[in-house]
């Protein structure tokens, strides 16, 4: 039984590990959607109705944002979430392997 508990909690806490790593790398590239359409922080910011400081703060992983953060920050940038949570997992599985 103890070996089963220790198997479910290793697995638990990579499953963990993986799924926080997929919400970084989802943020940075939602940044670098930013930077690359030439957005600024305070444009998304009006866009979102979202304060500049909070914009940085997620951008600079000083903030674990709600889904409902991204998804305005997102929206603001006329960017599709969905496919930025596709590229996040294909790119966290390539460096999990």
């Amino acid at each position: 039984m103890k070996c089963v508990v220790n198997t479910f909690l290793l697995y638990f806490l990579w499953v963990k590990r993986k799924a926080q790593a997929i919400c970084v790398k989802a943020i940075i590239l939602l940044k670098e959607e930013r930077e690359g359409r030439k957005l600024s922080k305070y444009f998304v910011a009006q866009e979102s109705g979202l304060s500049p400081q909070m914009i940085g703060y997620v951008e600079a992983g000083d903030r674990n944002p709600t889904l409902e953060t991204v998804l305005r920050m997102a929206e603001a940038m006329n960017v599709n979430f969905e496919d930025i949570i596709k590229r996040a997992r294909r790119e966290v599985s390539k460096t999990t392997k």
